[in-house]
């Protein structure tokens, strides 16, 4: 009984703990980390930035009930960036760019010649190859690359022969904005400060490349506050 009727912290004391300096150090670190992965994709061959968006945000966890108290967590802090790109040229030319770039270690291909396991290099090309269409005629899961780590994901506009619109497209029809606050502690910034809509890149160059770094094993979390023992 004495956890279910507990008195929950108020927000600005979650909001104190979300902005001290434990919490600070950890999230310059992760910041510095997620920015230290997208900024290379700009320098890569026939990659067009578009925009780039930030999303940094602590969370009060669910109190839960009389019958199922929480257990986790009282406070979550987790962040993830993203950067949109349009792609002047082949997408197979620029999935080769980057691997030549070396930003990641992407996904292994484990089936071996003559097919490719999805989010390795191999697994990218082919889809381009072979338009999402294995050879057996069965449509191939999504174009992505993923790394090893499972924290830098990429996926693309692309199309099977003849589709229209294309099987899969990066997702937005507005330009990129912030989500309200509404939750104890937010940052969201998003560069240029006016950045172009998903539909006037793809109109511009044809294609859309979406990179998003998220520690995948972590959700994106860099800082928690426990729950006191009962």
């Amino acid at each position: 009984m004495a956890t279910a009727c507990s008195r929950p912290p108020a927000a600005t004391e979650l909001r104190a703990e979300a902005v001290g300096a434990d919490a600070q150090r950890k999230r310059a670190a992760a910041e510095d980390r997620i920015r230290g992965l997208l900024a290379p994709f700009s320098d890569v061959e026939g990659m067009r930035p578009g925009y780039v968006m930030f999303e940094d945000s602590c969370a009060e966890a669910d109190e839960g009930n009389l019958f199922e108290p929480a257990t986790g967590p009282l406070l979550t802090c987790s962040m993830s960036g993203r950067a949109v790109f349009g792609v002047e040229g082949g997408v197979a030319d620029v999935l080769r760019h980057i691997d030549a770039a070396h930003i990641a270690r992407w996904q292994p291909n484990i089936n071996g010649p003559g097919s490719a396991s999805g989010g390795s290099m191999d697994y990218a090309l082919r889809y381009q190859r072979m338009r999402g269409v294995d050879t057996d005629g069965r449509l191939m899961s999504a174009p992505y690359l993923e790394s090893v780590d499972e924290e830098v994901t990429i996926t693309w506009d692309t199309a099977s022969h003849g589709t229209t619109p294309p099987l899969h497209q990066v997702e937005g029809k507005e330009a990129p904005a912030c989500p309200p606050e509404g939750v104890v502690y937010s940052r969201c910034d998003i560069t240029p400060q006016h950045p172009e809509a998903v539909p006037s890149l793809r109109a511009r160059y044809g294609t859309v490349l979406q990179v998003d770094v998220r520690p995948a094993l972590s959700a994106g979390t860099y800082f928690e506050v426990p729950r006191p023992p009962s």
